[in-house]
């Protein structure tokens, strides 16, 4: 009887260990391509970049944060009525296996009261901050006025 007990112990530990493990790992979420245009002032500027959720479950981000500004958000641009218009948005949902792009024209991250100008060929950190991958801290490359090429 002891012998089939903890067999059956065993398995059980072997069997469900993975199905936490994987669960627990679900989420993976990378950040590609981050990009900002260079600034002659330091009114504003936005960051394009691409999230990559390469995980099995849906993840959400849900704020932003960088050093060289007093206020980061996620906006949308779109069209309407013929005059472009610009939304904020409290969070992004980011399905599994989806790539979603944040560009001009559309998703952007919203960089306000900027601590100093962007310049062409510097870097800087922003952190993206998701409900399961936690914070996620990724490096924007300043481009010229043509953007990433």
């Amino acid at each position: 009887m002891k012998k089939w007990w903890l067999a059956l112990l065993i398995t059980g530990l072997f069997t469900t260990a993975p199905y936490a493990h994987d669960d627990h790992t679900a989420t993976e979420v990378t950040v590609e391509q981050a990009w900002a245009r260079k600034t002659s002032r330091t009114v504003s500027a936005a960051v394009y970049l691409e999230l990559h959720n390469d995980g099995h479950v849906m993840d959400t981000l849900t704020g932003i944060s960088s050093p060289v500004a007093e206020t980061v958000s996620l906006h949308r641009s779109y069209e309407k009525d013929g005059m472009m218009r610009m939304d904020h948005v409290d969070e992004l949902p980011v399905a599994p296996g989806e790539v979603f792009t944040l560009a001009p024209g559309g998703y952007h991250i919203m960089l306000m009261n900027l601590s100093h100008p962007l310049e062409e060929g510097s870097t800087f950190p922003v952190t993206l901050h998701f409900k399961k991958a936690g914070n996620i801290e990724t490096i924007v490359t300043v481009t010229g006025m043509g953007g990433l090429e």
